[in-house]
């Protein structure tokens, strides 16, 4: 029992996600003397249901994903997985025997206000016995319990996308690991490779055009409703991978991984062109506009926000209703470049 009590200890004194979710799976491997421990995050894109694999423990070590921004494994559909079809849609716990490996596979659905977020898996030698699926269950719950804490705090109240907070978290994190990524021996230049290879991070801030008029004409309600509507767009129209926010106001943030600015220019245009075409109950036609830049190492998150907010205002100021590049407005000289912060500035 005290064994018990100090994994939980270890589970509750975590605010970070990540770590929480590799508390959680480093427990119950120790706990029911599993094979592995790995935790899935499902995601909706389109009609597919995908999973990734985001947390692992196992004989053969540990990996995990570090924040909000990095995807973890290679998400799968839903389909390519069986075994948990049922945890997933039906909210069940599902037992199979792989014959193959002679191994007991255990998925326990991750549900919050009866939304299934993903699956825990619990592999093993022999099927659970009763204690030990009580445990499972018990450590389940509390992992249930302490995310709807932090899912509360890293929410948008009214939209339910990601807040500020959230994003300065996050993004201080993605940025670090840039930094750190740009030197070292030659694993962590292959990491980098690979990370090239996916593709590079981008930071658009979208904004509702003539919101104020919205308010001004129809009331506040059915400018929440607005801002209800424009967030369901952008999870359904963006990837699965990709990170949505609501910085307040009217005013969204969206991060994006892509391997060229074409394909993050396609995907913001894409979007814009679905609100303009979408009829918004009472409002009827609302249209955004859209600021993006690129996301390098040096940067500070005020430098990459500034610079989203630039390209932002440019798109204001000269019709409204479209998308602009920071790098490509300067590149065309329809801006001048940002002034340095005053602490990177020479002093004379």
């Amino acid at each position: 029992m005290i064994h018990v009590l100090k994994h939980v200890e270890s589970i509750t004194q975590h605010r970070d996600r990540a770590l929480l979710e590799l508390g959680v799976a480093s427990a119950l491997f120790e706990l029911v003397k599993a094979q592995e421990v790995n935790l899935y995050k499902a995601s909706q894109h389109g009609e597919e249901t995908y999973l990734a694999r985001v947390t692992h423990v196992g004989q053969d070590g540990v990996s995990y994903s570090q924040s909000e921004f990095d995807e973890g494994g290679e998400p799968l559909p839903l389909h390519d997985r069986p075994e948990m079809i049922a945890s997933v849609e039906q909210s069940q716990i599902v037992r199979r025997h792989d014959t193959e490996r002679n191994l007991h596979i255990h998925c326990f659905p991750i549900s919050i206000d009866s939304r299934v977020l993903g699956v825990l898996e619990v592999v093993c030698g022999a099927p659970l016995a009763d204690d030990d699926l009580g445990t499972a269950e018990g450590f389940l719950g509390l992992y249930r319990n302490y995310l709807s804490l932090l899912d509360y705090s890293e929410r948008d109240t009214l939209t339910g996308l990601l807040n500020r907070k959230t994003f300065d978290e996050n993004l201080s994190k993605i940025l670090g690991h840039l930094l750190s990524s740009q030197d070292g021996d030659a694993a962590t230049a292959q990491r980098r490779r690979v990370q090239h290879d996916e593709g590079n991070h981008w930071l658009a801030v979208l904004d509702v055009d003539h919101f104020k008029r919205v308010n001004d004409q129809f009331g506040h309600l059915y400018g929440d409703e607005v801002l209800l509507l424009l967030a369901r767009l952008m999870l359904e129209s963006f990837r699965h991978q990709d990170r949505l926010f609501r910085f307040g106001g009217e005013e969204f943030v969206v991060v994006l991984r892509a391997t060229s600015e074409e394909e993050v220019a396609t995907a913001l245009e894409r979007f814009r062109n679905t609100v303009e075409n979408r009829d918004f109950p009472q409002v009827g036609r609302v249209t955004i506009s859209i600021g993006y830049t690129a996301v390098h190492a040096r940067d500070s998150i005020p430098d990459i926000v500034g610079r989203a907010d630039e390209a932002l205002y440019f798109a204001k100021e000269n019709g409204r209703n479209q998308v602009c590049s920071y790098e490509l407005l300067l590149g065309t000289g329809k801006i001048m470049p940002r002034a340095a912060p005053e602490s990177e500035m020479e002093l004379f």
